[in-house]
């Protein structure tokens, strides 16, 4: 039988695991936003743009099996971070009100997982541009304070697909303060990383 184990941080109310236990998103599914979000980004909030361009398609709407759509459907996925970083724990591809989890890696033997809620999923055009990704904002419990938006682009113009990962987001109040360098450093790393991430899953195919 799967094994799992809920503990809590005393900076958070997060899961720790170990590698051969299962990550169970259900105790999230109905937690209230974290408490600080309703007073918005602080004097202290980190303010992130990570952007890169990642393929190139034919100019015009984007093509149903192009690298547009391929990596549309694993921001859906919430398949954005590389394996060593963390992994995606979710019902669904990701709907408005759900709850997503990320099982973090914080060493080779301890993950940590929290969870955030979708408050918005899109795939729209305007002013030239195609775009699809979703929206979420942290839950109670959740060792940051803030709202993410994974999303893919492509110009109609010139063809040029871009992936994004726009945020703004600070620490919860309480004791992981003290660590506030190195949280920063591995939140810059992961923003990184997710890019290099997605474009690693267009790189090298042929569309």
């Amino acid at each position: 039988m799967p094994t799992t184990c809920a503990c809590a941080c005393p900076a958070a109310d997060v899961e720790f695991l170990l590698p051969f236990m299962t990550a169970r998103l259900a105790p999230w599914q109905d937690r209230p936003l974290h408490r600080e979000l309703a007073a918005g980004p602080q004097a202290g909030s980190h303010f992130d743009h990570h952007r890169r361009m990642v393929a190139w398609e034919e100019p015009g709407p984007a093509r149903t099996d192009g690298p547009f759509a391929l990596l549309a459907d694993a921001i859906r996925r919430y398949d954005i971070f590389p394996e060593w970083i963390g992994s995606a724990v979710l019902a669904r591809p990701v709907q408005p009100g759900d709850a997503v989890g990320l099982r973090y890696r914080l060493t080779p033997v301890l993950h940590l997982l929290f969870a955030s809620r979708v408050s918005a999923v899109f795939h729209d055009t305007a002013g030239g541009v195609e775009r699809s990704g979703f929206t979420y904002r942290t839950l109670a419990g959740h060792p940051e304070v803030g709202e993410e938006t994974f999303r893919v682009t492509k110009d109609l113009a010139t063809g040029v697909v871009e992936v994004h990962l726009q945020a703004w987001s600070h620490l919860a109040a309480g004791p992981l303060q003290l660590v506030r360098p190195l949280a920063r450093w591995l939140q810059l790393a992961a923003g990184r990383s997710a890019l290099n991430h997605l474009e690693s899953l267009v790189r090298d195919r042929t569309f």
